[in-house]
């Protein structure tokens, strides 16, 4: 079964001031709520044991939620890889992670260190003064994470833009200028309007896709503000957003509009299409000329000797798609078209 990877549901870090003061109230809250008999002493170490165990907990509870909240940085697809590093950083990632983590582990530790002082305590006070300095350190070493907290505050908040797509469907990816059809040639391939997953890299998202082929499902994929532009025009992290698409992408479908009342000369489609042939230059790029009712015999003509091997379509009644359809499954799945 193919399953979507959401990041929309990462866990917020803690504020480690807030965190320690929240522990602190939960602390005094559990003591208060047992019922200790027996010797004053006996009765300190009890409720002062309480309070120092409840302290741990309730950090270590919301330290190690937070590391497990993140997926897994070593199973990640390459997709979603690519676009954490571009977004946060992974390494940076791993290491403030790891720092949360092994903040926990010692909490834990401070808490049986100062339960074991507390059996040694002599008086009532001497349990007190345990249970304060117990809390004083695992408060310190919260704070000391702050930086960490600081940082996975922030990546929780960039990475939920990040899409929830499938990275194991056969992707068909379109590609061209605004304007030339790209997502009423979407709706003409999948039979439906397309469903907008945020993407941090563009202002429109993400726009997907499906469709049902041999009892096997495609996903259709449209990038708007990605690759309308030759290369030099976009920005490194564009460059890379796209790089991550690359790994989805089983197949291009570019989108030409010859009759340019999309505004974009014919010319520069077809330079924007040698780009995008060489960015996915290990992929099958097929060309969809739009709005074939709209060409004249001139028109026609320009557009068969810039790019002989294009499928004429119109995408607002289906013209041609079919044909266009057959091609991209006859390259995807040569043993069921």
């Amino acid at each position: 079964m193919q399953e979507k990877l959401s990041f929309e549901r990462l866990p917020v870090a803690p504020d480690p001031s807030e965190l320690a003061d929240r522990a602190c109230k939960a602390a005094a809250k559990a003591a208060t709520a047992i019922e200790v008999r027996g010797p004053p002493l006996h009765a300190a170490r009890q409720r002062e044991g309480r309070r120092i165990k409840v302290m741990s907990a309730v950090v270590r509870r919301a330290l190690s939620r937070l590391v497990a909240g993140f997926p897994s940085l070593l199973n990640l697809p390459p997709f979603y890889r690519d676009l954490v590093e571009v977004l946060v950083g992974v390494d940076k990632l791993r290491k403030s992670l790891g720092a949360v983590d092994g903040t926990a582990q010692v909490v834990g530790k401070l808490e049986r260190e100062h339960l074991r002082k507390l059996r040694a305590a002599g008086s009532p006070a001497g349990a007190a003064a345990v249970r304060r300095q117990a809390f004083g350190r695992i408060s310190s070493v919260v704070k000391r994470a702050g930086e960490h907290l600081a940082f996975l505050r922030g990546a929780s908040e960039k990475l939920s833009s990040l899409p929830a797509v499938f990275t194991d469907m056969p992707t068909i990816v379109i590609a061209g200028y605004p304007n030339v059809g790209k997502t009423t040639l979407l709706r003409a391939l999948t039979g439906s309007a397309p469903e907008i997953a945020p993407y941090p890299f563009t202002t429109k998202g993400l726009q997907l896709g499906y469709f049902e082929h041999h009892h096997r499902r495609y996903q259709v994929i449209d990038t708007p503000g990605l690759f309308d532009r030759p290369l030099e025009k976009r920005n490194p992290i564009e460059r890379q957003a796209i790089v991550a698409l690359r790994h989805l992408a089983d197949i291009v479908v570019f989108v030409l509009e010859p009759s340019e009342t999309c505004g974009y000369e014919f010319p520069d489609q077809l330079r924007l299409l040698d780009d995008i042939r060489r960015t996915f230059a290990e992929l099958e790029v097929l060309v969809a000329a739009n709005k074939a009712d709209l060409l004249d015999e001139d028109k026609m003509r320009r557009a068969r000797e810039g790019c002989a091997d294009a499928f004429f379509v119109v995408a607002t009644t289906g013209q041609g798609v079919d044909e266009l359809l057959k091609k991209v499954l006859e390259i995807l799945a040569p043993d069921e078209a």
